[in-house]
């Protein structure tokens, strides 16, 4: 009788740094009736992978979860599968983080579910053809890839019947493809679609499998999908109908099916990810050109359309890549003091030592959690909180591997990686990360006091096209809670098209720079509090994105002095400007700025500056933060306090000045829809003034940052 072998593998995950009604409502919609349908049929096999970032959720608030998992593993119905603990894009993390990361999840699933797991789901499933050999190292023993990865190499797609090895320095590692089909009509199709799909792939080969793994929030926390999974019973009868037609049709895991089965072949995949990752992953406007070929491609050419990569990402988001640098950065001084600990392991101290690296290694760890780092159609990088929370831990991870220093520390490094040096200028109480070759300014800014959450002050997003923006005028407005009423049965998400409110198209604005902080604007006579907060104003110098000089003072305490000669442009006529600004940390809690703005011109001109902050506050409607219409009266002060992350910002000037301040909105395209979302506040202190020939203008301020409620 010809049959077939049938795999169905479920992925769990919340990011690290998402809300506690947010992992409720999935536990709730989603990982809890899933448990409830699958108990019930105990003869239908299953697999399962659960993220650390759930794991640790789950056993301070749902530990039952668990429990019916265990009991799951010990009647050989479920098989789990271990994985990078925190979820990390494991190409991009550090080997040794690689290992500890998949040997933190190892261990935990022995332990708590007395099973060695075989096999690793790979977060994204972004491949590169180096893991084979670190994957083998780490003990695993197979992996689970989209069928587009394998139908990338040139084969024949009837050929994805079983399992693959492949190798990398002789070092084998065994890849199931995951079938790209199965995966579409699960559960956006009717059962008996998927029962009809696999009966038409049965063969006289006992050997022949297909494979359906997904996200298991597809089960009931997408739009509608707990409608029709639970509510219309999708889940219920298509485990009955696995289970009627189980004379032909068997459910098995990855294990049992390598016990039985030798590799169909050995292959050499190119690194990918599954394809909507690869379209993601590109420049907008290469995104919307990709589309336009894959849409017009038909099968047999759009196997070998190829977007882009992941690590695309670090280049298309600037502040992905600053996230990225710093979590190297921190693993890098964490490996500092693992040495040291190895040496002082010989001499037999190792205790003290296992506990000095635990805690920076943990916090690593949870910082190279991916979700934050990417963005495609789940927020991601547009999600503040979860970006908060990846400078926290990586904060956090930096402070306990460090000793803490009562003098500030100065370092010059090309911390980006783009072949120009940053300074990263370390006191009690900050990190101020300064980027000369990009207008002298501050693209990060740490504030780390001993009793409170240490916080990137600057955790911002720049306001970019994104090449869904085109179709914001075709999006039906539509709540949150009314995306579940559709009388259809589940939609695929491309074809949903829906906004969370009224007049988003108001805030689409584009950036033409990153906005970082303390950047040098000299702005056009006529310009607006409006139209600079659109972006849509005069710059009459050339100081924003430009490079400047940098020299170092250590004496009396580190400050990094940034020089730049520009130009100003004032009445169609162009004039040489020199802008010097110091920047000096103290031991307190305070940074001062220096500003040194001198007339190189023989020529009287008059200015219009100002220096550009953006400020990642908890929420929009902060105390003190004025109306985005109304610019501030002429002070020496101002003050701005956030409830939500614990801190206050207190500016005092030298000389009174306009200060203006808007909160950052961007627009972006989630599983529910077109939304806007609070990125950050631009405060904006600014003066004007004439400068006559060749004479100077000093201003100064100084920026204290405090725990108000301490």
């Amino acid at each position: 009788m010809k049959k077939i072998n049938f795999i169905f593998g479920v992925h769990n995950h919340q990011p690290i740094g998402n809300f506690d009604n947010v992992f409720e409502h999935a536990v709730k919609q989603a990982y809890q009736p899933f448990l409830d349908v699958i108990e019930k049929h105990p003869t239908i096999k299953i697999v399962f992978h659960y993220t650390g970032c759930l794991i640790d959720w789950l056993e301070e608030h749902k530990p039952e979860i668990l429990v019916r998992l265990q009991k799951l593993i010990e009647n050989k119905q479920a098989e789990i599968l271990t994985g990078g603990y925190y979820e990390p894009i494991l190409p991009v993390i550090p080997d040794r983080d690689k290992l500890g990361q998949i040997a933190k999840l190892t261990d935990y699933i022995k332990n708590k579910f007395a099973f060695t797991p075989k096999g690793l789901w790979l977060a994204e499933r972004v491949w590169e053809p180096s893991l084979a050999k670190i994957l083998n190292e780490a003990g695993v023993e197979f992996v689970v890839l989209d069928d587009a990865h394998f139908l990338a190499s040139g084969i024949d797609e009837k050929k994805l019947r079983g399992y693959f090895v492949t190798e990398e320095q002789g070092v084998q590692l065994k890849i199931f493809p995951i079938n790209q089909k199965l995966r579409y009509l699960t559960p956006f199709a009717l059962p008996e679609e998927s029962i009809k799909y696999l009966q038409n792939e049965i063969t006289d080969d006992p050997s022949t499998l297909l494979v359906m793994a997904d996200d298991g929030e597809k089960f009931g926390l997408w739009p509608d999908t707990y409608k029709t999974c639970y509510e219309k019973k999708w889940l219920e009868k298509f485990f009955t109908m696995l289970e009627q037609n189980a004379d032909w049709l068997t459910t098995t895991t990855f294990s049992e099916y390598l016990n039985q089965f030798p590799a169909a072949d050995r292959i050499y995949l190119p690194t990918a990810s599954y394809f909507e990752m690869s379209e993601w992953s590109l420049p907008a406007k290469s995104q919307v050109d990709f589309q336009a070929l894959a849409k017009n491609a038909d099968n047999n050419l759009k196997r070998f359309l190829k977007g882009g990569i992941w690590r695309n990402f670090l280049t298309k988001y600037p502040e992905s890549n600053n996230m990225h640098k710093k979590m190297l950065y921190v693993s890098e001084k964490i490996r500092q003091i693992s040495r040291i600990a190895d040496k002082q392991v010989s001499n037999k101290n190792s205790s003290s030592l296992n506990r000095s690296t635990a805690q920076p290694l943990n916090h690593l760890y949870k910082a190279q959690c991916n979700c934050a780092y990417w963005h495609g159609i789940f927020g991601g990088l547009y999600l503040p909180h979860l970006r908060y929370a990846v400078y926290k831990n990586l904060i956090e991870a930096e402070q306990k591997s460090e000793v803490r220093s009562q003098k500030s520390e100065v370092e010059i490094v090309d911390f980006d990686k783009d072949s120009y040096d940053e300074i990263i200028m370390s006191s009690k109480n900050f990190n101020i990360y300064v980027k000369p070759s990009y207008g002298g300014a501050v693209f990060e800014l740490d504030f780390k006091p001993l009793h409170n959450s240490p916080i990137n002050l600057t955790n911002i997003l720049t306001r970019r096209y994104e090449a869904y923006h085109k179709k914001i005028d075709l999006a039906v407005v539509k709540k949150v809670e009314e995306v579940g009423d559709s009388e259809t049965d589940a939609i695929p998400l491309p074809d949903m098209v829906f906004a969370k409110e009224e007049g988003l198209k108001n805030y689409l604005k584009y950036d033409w720079y990153n906005r970082y902080s303390l950047l040098d604007h000299f702005l056009h006579p006529d310009t607006t509090l409006e139209a600079f907060s659109k972006c849509e104003y005069g710059e009459q110098g050339d100081f924003i994105i430009e490079p400047y000089k940098f020299e170092l003072k250590k004496k009396g305490g580190v400050a990094v002095i940034l020089e730049r000669n520009g130009s100003v442009w004032c009445n169609n006529k162009k004039y040489p400007v020199r802008v010097v600004k110091t920047i000096k940390p103290s031991i307190k809690n305070t940074i001062s700025v220096d500003y040194k703005i001198k007339n190189l011109a023989d020529e009287s001109i008059s200015l219009w500056f100002g220096s550009e902050f953006n400020i990642s506050f908890s929420e929009p409607e902060v105390e003190n933060l004025v109306s985005p219409s109304t610019p501030s009266p002429p002070s020496k002060k101002f003050v701005v306090k956030d409830n939500g992350y614990n801190f206050m910002l207190l500016f005092e000037f030298s000389d009174e000045c306009e200060i203006w301040s808007f909160p950052v909105y961007t627009v972006s395209l989630s599983e529910a829809g077109f939304e806007k979302m609070y990125q950050q506040t631009a405060i904006f202190p600014n003066w004007k003034f004439t400068l006559l020939p060749k004479t100077t203008l000093q201003t100064s301020f100084k920026l204290t940052v405090s725990n108000f409620n301490l």
